[in-house]
């Protein structure tokens, strides 16, 4: 929407961009550099149909920084850097650094903004400061301060201010390889001694401001940054536990009978949405978007942990897209009048084929106090075929501890009680199977034709 070159035009499995001035022979998008990037998947996929029209695949599920975990913003700014680095090396320039222009596919980061790259002219990034607001100062914060970075960019579109940056971390930012960005985008890119004009040619020989000058500068600012992000690397921390990091080692409440029986069902039942999408709503740390991604399956995996759904992406992203997001409080849309980018509810329609509802149910009719028949109807909305439910006894372990610990005086609904609100949204039971301990029983369901 914001693109000041080009007009997007959102189709079923595609974009088109109507550029607002011809495509130059000598275009980035026309460049060996662009094809490269292309067949190695560091951007999206694209043709160029005429001078004024270039068309991309439509990636079928995005996520939003808003909904990333620290990992999945540190591997967004990786390839950010890396083609910016790239670009330099073959006369280009990247002038957008956002975490806006990075869209997961597959579970690997892809660039999306195909007009963000113009011939390089100039000796200053002028994308640096943005990329310290949208990448390094979200994760320094989250390291040092626990201030997640997806609930950074709810908070700013446009990521951390170095202002707020500066305030959270007081005295400490003079401590650390960060203190440049403290003073700003500037002391990322300082000028050069006198004046130094854009290059209007690649014939310019002076010192401040040839082609081998600017490279030479920008291959130290790179080498400044990745230094800097180094240093917030997600993966060389484990950071702080959190409720649900540890679950699938510390659940008690579960026999290895009951768990064995649990994933060889549903191994069985994923089997049959081979090559389909899976939503995986509660995943916590992804045992069982794993299982599915296993069966060639699209999986997105949504937790409000954020330690667990990290926990998850480090382990594997293949073929599943990691969402942290709060299951009692999904977001609407972002950006302009909460129309610039879809939330979370909208894009989740009718996309699975498959939706597991795994050891859920309690969790937010008792611990967030939704009422039963709307988490039914929430997982009608998003399911095209089946859902995977577990239903919990009232005389459950967890479901008793639960009440009490809540004083809920209420009555957890009977299973039978709760398969119906399943049912009254428009599902039909196609097969029962209760684990071991008898208090607990999965249900594949169909929707009603």
């Amino acid at each position: 929407m914001r693109d000041p070159a080009a007009r997007l035009v959102m189709e079923a499995d595609r974009v088109m961009r109507e550029l607002r001035e011809p495509l130059g022979a000598h275009h980035f998008l026309r460049s060996d550099l662009a094809r490269r990037w292309r067949e190695r998947g560091d951007i999206v996929d694209f043709e160029i149909v005429d001078e004024r029209r270039v068309v991309a695949r439509r990636v079928p599920f995005i996520s939003l920084p808003t909904e990333w975990c620290d990992l999945q913003l540190f591997e967004a700014a990786e390839l950010t850097l890396r083609l910016q680095q790239e670009a330099v090396e073959a006369g280009y320039d990247l002038k957008d650094a956002s975490a806006w222009n990075v869209i997961f596919d597959d579970g690997r980061p892809v660039f999306c903004d195909l007009l963000s790259f113009d011939p390089l002219r100039e000796r200053r990034w002028w994308a640096a400061g943005q990329f310290a607001r949208h990448f390094i100062l979200p994760l320094l914060l989250s390291r040092q301060r626990g201030l997640r970075a997806h609930k950074a960019f709810q908070a700013w579109r446009d990521g951390v201010p170095h202002e707020v940056a500066r305030d959270m971390l007081g005295a400490s930012r003079f401590l650390g390889r960060y203190w440049p960005l403290m003073a700003g985008a500037s002391a990322l890119a300082p000028t050069a001694p006198g004046p130094v004009e854009p290059v209007t040619g690649w014939d310019s020989t002076a010192e401040d401001v040839n082609p081998a000058a600017i490279r030479r500068f920008r291959e130290g600012l790179n080498q400044s940054l990745s230094w800097m992000l180094r240093g917030v690397d997600p993966r060389r921390s484990a950071g702080p536990a959190t409720t649900w990091t540890h679950y699938t080692d510390e659940r008690g409440h579960y026999s290895e009978l009951d768990l064995e029986a649990k994933r060889t069902r549903l191994t069985q039942w994923l089997a049959m949405q081979a090559r389909g999408w899976v939503l995986d709503f509660g995943c916590n740390s992804g045992e069982f978007s794993r299982l599915a991604a296993a069966t060639g399956a699209r999986v997105i995996a949504v937790d409000a942990d954020h330690g667990a759904v990290q926990t998850g992406a480090k382990q594997d992203s293949v073929r599943i897209h990691w969402v942290v997001a709060p299951m009692d409080d999904l977001r609407g849309g972002y950006g302009w009048a909460g129309v610039e980018h879809a939330g979370l509810p909208e894009r989740l329609r009718n996309r699975a084929d498959m939706t597991l509802m795994l050891a859920l149910l309690h969790h937010l009719v008792i611990g967030a106090a939704i009422p039963l028949p709307m988490v039914a109807a929430f997982a009608a909305s998003c399911t095209r075929d089946a859902l995977v439910v577990e239903l919990i006894d009232p005389t459950d372990p967890q479901i008793v501890l639960m009440r009490a610990q809540r004083r809920r005086q209420d009555a957890f609904p009977a299973v039978e009680v709760q398969l119906q609100a399943f049912l009254d949204a428009g599902f039909v039971a196609q097969e029962r199977v209760s684990l071991p301990s008898g208090h607990r029983e999965l249900v594949l369901l169909r929707r009603a034709r």
